[in-house]
């Protein structure tokens, strides 16, 4: 378990300032699974653990992306619904090919009522905060978030830990943030990409508390616009 203080040097990279490049941006590969040419969201199916928001929270985010759409929509994919903004736990599996995929959906979800039944949860309340607007590996625009303290930290570890019995995360640290837009497909150009970053400079002058309660769950999804609770973990 990733232990409180290196996490916080881990997240050192985070700054008010986006880190985006002079040029002309062009999205990671990534963007390239989940986006059509179009900029609408294409299939994507798999399942994960999330924090869905309270509604206050959400407004607040929704707020940003607004104002981020309407700073340099020409740099964003198709905007989200308020509905289905979250704050992922712990990705399990994901795939443009839902035959490739929809067995292991299957079994995830069958062993992660197993882990449940072994290890059951108490509601608990977890104190988060905004830290900065920041590109995620050229992929997405999202709003970085860090525990109030190590005991914070250390609850949403345990968690982390618990789910990762049923599959071990891909990459290795969780680092929460809430996903607030993927890039256009084609990228944008440095004229744009000034545009965003002053957009975003603005924004980062700001932070404000999250709590994460009881809306913990595994859910499922067919695009990056589509989920689907199934059940809560407490």
């Amino acid at each position: 378990m990733e232990i409180y203080s290196d996490f916080i040097n881990r997240i050192n990279y985070q700054q008010s300032q986006l880190q985006i490049g002079d040029g002309y941006f062009k999205p990671s590969g990534r963007v390239y699974e989940k986006v059509n040419k179009d900029n609408s969201f294409k299939p994507f199916y798999g399942d994960t653990v999330v924090f869905d928001l309270d509604d206050n929270t959400k407004l607040r985010v929704c707020k940003i992306i607004d104002e981020l759409y309407e700073a340099a929509p020409e740099c964003f994919c198709e905007k989200f619904d308020k509905s289905i903004l979250h704050m992922t736990l712990h990705d399990l599996s994901a795939s443009e090919n839902l035959n490739s995929v929809s067995s292991e959906i299957f079994n995830n979800e069958i062993r992660l009522l197993q882990v449940l039944n072994d290890n059951p949860l108490k509601p608990q309340s977890i104190k988060m905060k905004t830290n900065f607007i920041i590109n995620m590996v050229n992929t997405s625009l999202v709003l970085a978030l860090v525990p109030y303290d190590e005991t914070e930290w250390n609850k949403l570890q345990q968690l982390y830990e618990l789910v990762n019995k049923v599959k071990v995360c891909p990459y290795p640290y969780l680092t929460p943030h809430i996903t607030l837009a993927y890039f256009n497909y084609n990228g944008f150009d440095e004229d744009s990409a000034r545009k965003l970053s002053r957009a975003v400079a603005e924004l980062n002058r700001k932070s404000f508390a999250i709590t994460l309660d009881d809306k913990l769950y595994y859910q499922k999804f067919i695009s990056m616009k589509d989920y689907i609770s199934v059940f809560k973990l407490y």
